[in-house]
């Protein structure tokens, strides 16, 4: 009886570890930059879940052209771990309807996770609508002769209906931004972006996504970078 008992756990124990699967998920898979400029880069953050039984290991993620990943934190997550992982996208000189797929593949499968990218590359920054940024790219910069750290920015209503602003992306760890809660209808409201001290000394190209809240819950990302000009980089 005890040898029957034994036979049965060391069954059950192999078909638990045979059933043993690593699973990735992408929390909000797909994301859109909505309007945005030319010659910039985008940046955007997915969070990867390990939501499986076993360690996830993932092999590659494949963006196409014009995107490319971040260094990741690590190659593996264990099982109820999450993980940040950022893509840029140089859309450089596109117009019109952008869209990307990266693919992530994994020891789950030969199937990858698929993700999506997507916005509108505008020729006239001022032509975004419902809101219109100005500027449309935060350039910090350094030069012998001036330094920028921080700037003021305007977002300008031109909807007849008062429209709260949000972020529809993570905030930049390289600045601290302060956005108005909304822009009155046919008025301008106003922001700043400042740059961190610990990041003073670093060239570095991100952005922000605004989020607006008219019916078409429209999108407007804004790049921002930190320049140097004139200047070796410490």
């Amino acid at each position: 009886m005890k040898k029957l008992l034994i036979a049965v756990i060391l069954v059950l124990s192999t078909g638990t570890l045979s059933h043993s699967q690593p699973r990735l998920e992408a929390t909000a898979p797909e994301f859109d930059f909505g309007y945005t400029p030319q010659n910039v880069k985008l940046v955007h953050h997915f969070w990867f879940k390990s939501v499986g039984t076993d360690t996830l290991l993932i092999n590659e993620i494949k963006t196409g052209c014009a995107c490319a990943v971040m260094p990741l934190e690590r190659d593996w997550l264990a099982p109820g771990d999450s993980m940040k992982v950022g893509i840029y996208w140089n859309v450089k000189r596109s117009l019109g309807k952008i869209e990307r797929s990266p693919r992530v593949f994994t020891n789950a499968g030969p199937d990858p996770v698929r993700l999506h990218l997507k916005g509108t590359v505008i020729h006239y920054p001022d032509s975004a609508r419902p809101v219109s940024p100005k500027p449309f790219n935060f350039l910090l910069a350094r030069s012998p002769r001036k330094d920028i750290d921080s700037l003021n920015f305007t977002l300008t209503n031109h909807s007849s209906q008062n429209l709260a602003v949000s972020l529809a992306s993570a905030a930049p760890e390289e600045v601290e931004l302060v956005l108005p809660d909304s822009v009155r209808a046919l008025a301008s409201s106003t922001g700043y972006v400042k740059l961190k001290p610990e990041f003073a000394d670093s060239e570095f190209q991100t952005s922000i996504t605004l989020l607006m809240s008219d019916q078409g819950h429209t999108h407007i990302t804004i790049p921002i970078g930190r320049k140097f000009y004139g200047v070796e980089e410490k």
